[in-house]
């Protein structure tokens, strides 16, 4: 059965002489494996669509649960990102966070216009790769659902205090007021200031196309990128060596 599906390109590992097997993120069956015949020959017609991060349309031969390359169409590239290790190594970060998340036949959820919008704002000249990343990690633990409830403190309501309380056990907003009264000694909590509230409220409840909108700068955006990772790491219970290898490249920038 043949099916046509857009995707873009998260992972690509050679097998044989001239195949390999592609990782394709899709709205409509999550992230699959594909297999490429012929892909990795010069004169290859698929070759140029086919590459890490393409964001191209894919026509698949289908049989069960397996995918073969038939032909593809070609979008849009992102090829830019290939020309900055540090933009680069952050893309292969997100890819293996959605690869370990997906699982193949299930809907992709929006994951694939989140991606195309992220590896968007990344290739930028300009862009800022902290909190890029730090929205990344936000919104897509949400979309895991993962999302933290800032709406309110969960006690007495109040959108906003003079002190408002993030509770990492419980996912959670508690104001200064209704802590004193109703946290126990054990539950962990960090207060946030108003700013990075709202940063962290716009990340999580924003349109997807707006969600990278903003800029933040200095003490604040270091308290962001912070909570983010911590937040997701903890959610998926491990961390990446992508993320390790991401790091090394930043501090081999600033040395």
């Amino acid at each position: 059965m043949l099916v046509t599906v857009e995707g873009i390109v998260l992972g690509k590992r050679d097998t044989g002489e001239n195949n390999c097997f592609l990782d394709i993120l899709t709205n409509e069956y999550g992230v699959i494996e594909v297999m490429a015949h012929g892909i990795r020959k010069a004169n290859s017609k698929n070759a140029a669509a086919s590459g890490l991060f393409s964001y191209s349309t894919f026509c698949l031969n289908k049989s069960n649960l397996h995918y073969t390359l038939n032909s593809t169409e070609p979008k849009f590239s992102f090829y830019g990102l290939s020309s900055d290790l540090q933009k680069y190594s952050l893309a292969v970060y997100f890819a293996d966070i959605i690869k370990y998340t997906s699982t193949a036949e299930q809907s992709g959820d929006d994951f694939l216009r989140f991606f195309a919008i992220t590896l968007f704002e990344l290739e930028k000249e300009n862009s800022d790769r902290t909190l890029i990343k730090a929205v990344f990690e936000l919104r897509a633990a949400s979309m895991l659902g993962f999302m933290p409830d800032l709406r309110a403190c969960r006690s007495c309501g109040e959108y906003i205090k003079e002190k408002m309380f993030f509770s990492s056990d419980e996912n959670d907003l508690i104001c200064g007021d209704c802590a004193e009264l109703s946290v126990n000694s054990t539950e962990n909590i960090m207060e946030l200031s108003d700013v990075l509230l709202h940063t962290l409220r716009f990340t999580i409840y924003t349109p997807i196309e707006k969600v990278y909108g903003f800029k933040l700068n200095g003490s604040v955006k270091e308290q962001f990128s912070a909570f983010t990772e911590e937040y997701l790491l903890k959610h998926l219970g491990r961390t990446f060596k992508t993320l390790d290898y991401y790091k090394k490249t930043e501090e081999n920038f600033y040395e």
